[in-house]
């Protein structure tokens, strides 16, 4: 019994691994993620454009920022906040973001 325990143990952090390191989630494991992303989140609220302040006071995160981990932090981030204390506001967020010195990209919330 105690040989299938340590078993399924074993290979539960096999598979946590595995998964892990080819998921959008990869920034919670240990597996080696080296990824360097600088962004710049943009919001409207009713036509409105919030301030550089007023959008990292809005999400905590720095604005314009380097996201050291993976760029879908900052997305979760955003996320999270506009479908819980933000949902009323119906704002318009717009991440403009450069991964590893490639070329812009644009999300859009």
């Amino acid at each position: 019994m105690k040989r299938l325990l340590l078993l399924f143990f074993f290979l539960a952090q096999v598979f946590g691994v595995v998964y892990t390191k080819f998921s959008s989630v990869n920034y919670f494991g240990w597996v080696p993620f080296d990824q360097i992303s600088f962004y710049e989140i943009t919001v409207s609220i009713d036509s409105v454009k919030l301030s550089s302040l007023q959008v990292s006071n809005r999400y905590n995160l720095p604005n314009p920022g380097r996201e050291n981990r993976s760029i879908s932090h900052v997305f979760s981030q955003i996320s999270q906040f506009e479908r819980s204390y933000g949902k009323s506001d119906s704002a318009q967020v717009r991440v403009i973001y450069r991964v590893n010195g490639k070329e812009e990209e644009v999300w859009d919330f």
